[in-house]
């Protein structure tokens, strides 16, 4: 059963919108509200925002989050890990052991009441599994973020890929296909543009639809950002 988000979560959306500038979603192909998972650039902490308040769906997605976030403990050296300021700066060290514990008090219990869905990188991502499973039977969507972050403001252009396998265990539970839409935020543009999806094949090995899932949002992604620096 999909958990509902938190009232206090629902506020503090509600704020968000109404003090940042209205994003505009471009769809490429008309979206049939089957179930789907949206699959985003980071676009630093402005992609999450972006998607949770102001995509035209954010009442119907679910979004994945790695585990350390969600916790007190673990949020202040994954904060480090994750280059949320620009390392080697004479400030850096003073964030670290302020900003960061800061930050351990005050996310972890907003990210909970967005009905998330934790990542996790061991054993228990069958939980992860799970839960992005009865999300998508409850009429939710998952959106996630799969960039890996390679320094300040900077991605790798491979993506890390192995939330394709979503597709294959929603379709041995239901039997029906799921969508995997290709999703590209541009904050400073207030557009999020959405590209034609990649439905789960069955019939697909899985390593081979794994790679086109793969292709198609990084070939999304360079094409969007080609764009960016064009106009």
């Amino acid at each position: 059963m999909d958990r509902e988000q938190s009232g206090f979560y629902r506020f503090l959306r509600r704020i968000v919108q109404i003090f940042t500038k209205k994003m505009h979603t471009i769809w490429e192909q008309p979206f049939e509200n089957m179930p789907s998972v949206f699959v985003c650039n980071h676009d630093r902490a402005y992609g999450p925002i972006a998607m949770c308040a102001h995509f035209d769906r954010y009442e119907d997605v679910r979004p994945w989050i790695n585990s350390p976030v969600l916790s007190i403990r673990e949020t202040p050296s994954y904060v480090r890990r994750d280059f949320w300021w620009k390392p080697g700066k004479w400030y850096t060290w003073i964030l670290d052991h302020t900003l960061a514990y800061i930050v351990a008090l005050i996310l972890p219990p907003i990210l909970k009441g967005s009905a998330c869905i934790p990542v996790y990188h061991d054993t228990r991502v069958i939980s992860t599994l799970k839960d992005s499973i009865s999300a998508l039977k409850s009429g939710k969507h998952i959106i996630l973020f799969p960039e890996h972050p390679s320094g300040y403001c900077q991605y790798e252009e491979e993506i890390v890929n192995g939330f394709v396998s979503i597709g294959r265990l929603f379709y041995r539970r239901t039997k029906q296909i799921l969508y995997f839409y290709p999703t590209f935020i541009d904050w400073s543009g207030k557009t999020i543009t959405v590209s034609e999806p990649v439905p789960y094949d069955p019939d697909m090995d899985t390593a081979e639809f794994t790679k086109k899932v793969s292709d198609k949002v990084e070939s999304h992604f360079r094409r969007c950002e080609g764009e960016l620096h064009t106009v």
